[in-house]
């Protein structure tokens, strides 16, 4: 809810998108949940003749749970974007 209100606050509700995936056996992988914004993009690594646009990562967030992965990427990413935005750290 935090990251929310500052994401309404400051930059739009828009200004993260959310990348999940599982990586190893279907049953036994942990859940990768991270949260980049597509505002900050990077364009134009030509590599090998093939565009990569790359955005900036905020938060990370890796757990068995998609839910408790979500939960870490996005707690990453409010205090990423409180410093970002105000200089400052987050309060407790």
């Amino acid at each position: 809810m935090r990251l929310n209100n500052l994401l309404q606050a400051t930059r739009g509700v828009q200004a993260l998108t959310w990348e999940t995936f599982q990586a190893g056996p279907q049953h036994t992988a942990p859940w990768t949940a991270i949260a980049y914004s597509e505002s900050d993009l990077l364009h134009s690594l030509q590599i090998a003749e093939q565009l990569t646009v790359q955005g900036v990562e905020w938060g990370r967030g890796v757990h068995h749970s998609l839910g408790d992965a979500k939960e870490l990427a996005a707690k990453q990413a409010y205090r990423a974007l409180y410093r970002e935005t105000y200089r400052m750290e987050p309060p407790q």
